[in-house]
């Protein structure tokens, strides 16, 4: 199935948006105060009575977190009990770079106290700039088992090293990995009974069965059509990522056996979206309509072409796709060639009214970066228009506020506008946006 592309498109989605480590998680990680050291505050004045730390150290943390690093760094040597609380805003979120990972791994090993405070960890693949080997992997292990209260985890780690992860007291809600789908990864899993959202990345081996009383509160999964196969049916799965990272992947008979496999969610399943690399026209849209006749019932779908092109004839006959969805409110087209008809503004300007014909449950349209959303008195608007047309209502209101019937109906025409806003955020949310 070509795994090798999908992990590729891990590695650049993650890779590109992995920052450099700040400041002070480089100096925490040296050890410079992750140690104990009493004498190294001369000025105590801060823990006296009356002092700073008078004030609820739970109203501390909350202004602490909108410090910049450099100012961690500071506060975290006022007085030890500044140092406390800094350390538990250091350490919450921790997304080291990748020359940074091992040191991490290194500080969290050896200070549960700080690892402890971990709830987010992301951890690129440490082979890209390391030669790794055993001793990596211990250390791993070691860092992860004093990470008790992490809850989300992205470890970007391709092969069979599931093993090193089990038996961590953390119970996740969120999982995006790598790591290959064998007998050891379905054990972590099956500890991890708090997961809700999950990415899964790896090589599918054979004959692994997932069983029945597992994952039983996942609700949101990305991965390959044999990953999904073993999480979906029976699961009450709401939105799913299809993955199809090879052209010869998107064809009618291989989405007609996904989007069949999806139906048996007991979600019910209400968001899709397909990542996937386009090749012809014609067997784009077949594939298409075989999503539309297994998941009539959706409420959203995106769609996300890595390469290839999004030609104006598979843009002409979208009616036929859509044609086939019952409650569809949301609909994204994005793609990452520029070139395509998909970035045509004057092509795309009309599609929305002309495919809501064919859709009239379509409320949102999102085609590579342009916004429609369909309003009763004024059809479909851009974003822009819509936020004009709250602000005009606002000013409406004033104007006829003796007018009883038209108050009604400005008040009603507002209230859809607003619902529509809602739509569009929680489709922006689901799918990243345009």
């Amino acid at each position: 199935m070509m795994w090798s592309f999908w992990n590729h498109f891990f590695k650049n989605r993650y890779h590109t948006s992995m920052q450099s480590t700040p400041e002070i998680l480089s100096s925490a990680m040296e050890g410079k105060f992750c140690v104990d050291c009493p004498e190294a505050y001369a000025d105590r004045s801060q823990d006296r009575p009356g002092g700073v730390l008078s004030i609820p150290s739970e109203l501390i943390h909350h202004i602490l977190k909108y410090l910049g690093n450099k100012d961690l760094v500071n506060t975290a040597i006022v007085s030890q009990s500044f140092r406390f609380i800094s350390q538990r805003v250091i350490y919450r979120n921790v997304e080291p770079a990748e020359d940074m990972i091992i040191p991490c791994l290194r500080c969290f090993a050896s200070y549960p106290h700080l690892a402890s405070c971990a709830r987010t960890l992301i951890l690129a693949d440490a082979t890209r700039h390391y030669d790794v080997f055993f001793n990596y992997f211990n250390l791993l292990r070691r860092a992860l088992l004093n990470a008790s209260s992490l809850t989300d985890l992205t470890i970007l780690l391709d092969g069979p090293y599931a093993k090193y992860l089990h038996g961590c007291s953390f119970r996740l809600r969120s999982l995006t990995t790598t790591l290959d789908w064998d007998k050891d990864f379905i054990k972590l899993i099956t500890e991890q009974t708090e997961l809700r959202n999950a990415m899964f990345g790896g090589k599918f081996v054979n004959d692994m069965v997932l069983p029945s009383d597992t994952l039983t509160k996942l609700t949101r999964v990305s991965a390959s059509p044999l990953v999904l196969a073993a999480v979906v049916p029976n699961r009450k799965i709401k939105e799913v990522e299809l993955c199809l990272l090879h052209q010869a992947l998107f064809k009618d008979d291989i989405l007609n056996t996904a989007s069949n496999i999806l139906s048996y969610s007991t979600g019910p399943l209400t968001a899709l979206q397909v990542i996937t690399r386009l090749s012809d026209t014609t067997s784009a849209l077949a594939a298409f309509k075989a999503i539309a006749k297994n998941l009539p019932k959706l409420n959203s779908f995106a769609f996300y072409s890595s390469d290839g092109v999004v030609s104006q004839e598979l843009l002409e006959a979208f009616p036929e796709f859509l044609s086939g969805f019952e409650c569809l409110r949301s609909l994204t087209l994005m793609s990452r060639n520029k070139a395509d008809a998909l970035h045509d503004k004057t092509l795309t300007a009309t599609l929305a009214s002309r495919w809501h014909a064919s859709c009239p449950s379509l409320q949102s349209v999102s085609l590579a970066g342009s916004i429609w959303l369909h309003n009763t008195r004024h059809g479909w608007v851009t974003l822009a228009d819509l936020e004009r047309l709250l602000r005009e209502r606002t000013i409406s209101l004033e104007e006829v506020k003796n007018n009883i019937d038209e108050v009604d109906e400005d008040t009603e025409q507002g209230n859809q506008m607003e619902r529509q806003m809602i739509v569009l955020r929680d489709s922006i949310l689901q799918f990243g946006g345009p």
